[in-house]
């Protein structure tokens, strides 16, 4: 909170100024303070920017008392950025039952949209594989399930999933984690748009309220998804299929680990609902950084703006070489998005790693810009992958853009200091890449013969630093590069 009368930032909470003593909470209900759409100070006429709360040349106030004529709403302080009627706090929120109401009524509309579009997805899905199993399997394949909707929807939350079977005295299974980087986008589309109605209605509220709003809606949702992988997956019996063992019976089945689940379905809705409250912003709001809510709201855009582009790019790179492409379009957009999600992290300098152990024997490999392809076994044959991508160094351009437009951005963004934002950005930003990190990287093992473990991915804690790091210092660059004394006016308005 800003005093009115010298301009000293304060804290939020604060009822006088630490500089001059004076009153810093308007005491008539019937007056509001208002930021002048005027760029030049009514005291000194001196054209400021846009944003500025206070006069570059004399620090005179940009704002204006207005008082409230009966019957027109109190709207809430842009300045001081007061709190909309929702609760306070996560705990109230969720020991509120208007606000449960709420939020239920929220996720009740999400689930419905992504079930729904699980349920068409399983159903083309399921088409597709019995015409192209019919040929092995004959008309046996026409009762089985593939893949059911709840399969569609647990994956697209990059959930893993464990696979058994069992027959007389053999017993499997196959445990995965993670899922498909394009399965992705369902959530992430009705997570993002969720997001942008529930917020709407607040455009001028503080990000960092929005968040806490978003928080309580997650852990809500976390808890929904752990009772429906209770329930997810599919389970079947079926007889020997050759005859030759009459009383035999087949078990086929998936499960969905509790927790995990729990866990990806909180961080995924909350990260794509904070998505949409960033679009539900005001235009006051989107120059205010109040409690660093500005700098988490660019983390958030600029890491999942990032991944898309690096998704698209995945994409057109697998389609484009015939050396990489499948030769069908499906399975290259499905190949080149997955390749994308990984390229994302590639191109903030970070190492991909690829473990297996099978047998006995063990394979390391990674890759990285600036260490290059490196394996314990054939690190030639290995490197020989990379050759024909080598100028995927390229992309390394794409995060670093994107922080440099942070950077400017929260150069012109009032309130805070610029250290301590650009921290809270690059700290956002790299917690979230750790945590995408973690729901992504791809694991296998089991226990069916010919025993094997194998991982691709990166590692999270490596993630979080390096892309923090990162974006730290790129994003100071973008405020060093921008931040240019602005041409002092010789002409006074008139």
């Amino acid at each position: 909170m800003y005093c009115k009368h010298c301009g000293t930032k304060n804290k939020e909470d604060a009822l006088y100024c630490i500089n001059d003593g004076e009153a810093l909470s308007l005491h008539n209900e019937q007056v509001l303070l208002q930021k002048e759409n005027n760029r030049y100070c009514s005291n000194c006429s001196h054209e400021n920017q846009a944003s500025a709360l206070y006069c570059m040349a004399c620090g005179h106030t940009m704002s204006k008392v207005k008082e409230i004529t009966e019957g027109e709403p109190k709207r809430a302080n842009v300045q001081t950025m007061t709190a909309d009627t929702r609760p306070a706090g996560i705990l109230s929120t969720l020991t509120d039952m208007n606000s449960l109401k709420r939020l239920a009524v929220w996720n009740g509309i999400s689930l419905a949209g992504l079930l729904l579009i699980s349920l068409i997805i399983s159903s083309a899905v399921n088409g597709v594989l019995r015409d192209a199993l019919r040929g092995d399997f004959g008309a046996l394949i026409d009762g089985i399930k593939l893949l059911s909707f709840s399969d569609v929807f647990m994956i697209s939350h990059m959930i893993g999933v464990d696979y058994f079977a069992n027959a007389m005295m053999f017993e499997g299974v196959l445990s995965t984690t993670s899922g498909l980087f394009n399965l992705l986008l369902l959530p992430a589309v009705v997570f993002t748009i969720t997001g942008y109605l529930m917020n709407r209605k607040q455009p001028e509220q503080p990000f960092i309220e929005k968040m806490k709003w978003n928080v309580s809606f997650s852990v809500l949702y976390g808890a929904v998804i752990g009772i429906i992988s209770t329930f997810a997956g599919v389970s079947m019996e079926m007889t020997d299929p050759t005859g030759f063992f009459d009383d035999m019976t087949i078990t086929l089945g998936s499960d969905y680990p509790f927790l995990e689940s729990v866990f990806n379905g909180f961080v995924i809705s909350f990260i794509f609902t904070g998505l949409g409250a960033v679009f539900s912003m005001g235009k006051e709001t989107r120059s205010f950084n109040g409690h660093y809510g500005l700098s988490i709201s660019k983390a958030i855009l600029h890491s999942m703006t990032g991944l898309v582009i690096m998704m698209a790019a995945g994409a057109f790179i697998i389609s484009s070489h015939d050396e990489l492409s499948t030769e069908e379009p499906a399975a290259d957009i499905l190949l080149g998005t997955q390749v994308g999600g990984y390229l994302w992290n590639v191109a903030q300098f970070e190492s991909l790693t690829f473990d297996l152990t099978a047998d006995g024997e063990s394979v390391h490999a990674t890759y990285s810009l600036l260490g290059g392809p490196k394996a314990s076994e054939d690190q030639e044959g290995f490197a020989e992958l990379f050759e024909e991508i080598s100028w995927i160094w390229i992309f390394a351009f794409i995060p670093a853009a994107l922080h440099l437009w942070a950077g400017n951005q929260l150069r012109k963004a009032s309130g805070g200091n610029i250290l301590q934002e650009l921290a809270a950005y690059a700290i956002a930003f790299g917690v979230i890449n750790a945590v995408v990190v973690a729901i992504s990287k791809l694991t296998i093992s089991t226990n069916f013969e010919g025993v094997f473990d194998a991982s691709f991915g990166f590692s999270a804690i490596s993630t979080g630093i390096i892309s923090a790091i990162l974006a730290f210092g790129v994003s100071y660059l973008g405020v060093m590069v921008t931040n240019r004394q602005e041409p002092v006016q010789t002409s006074r308005a008139a």
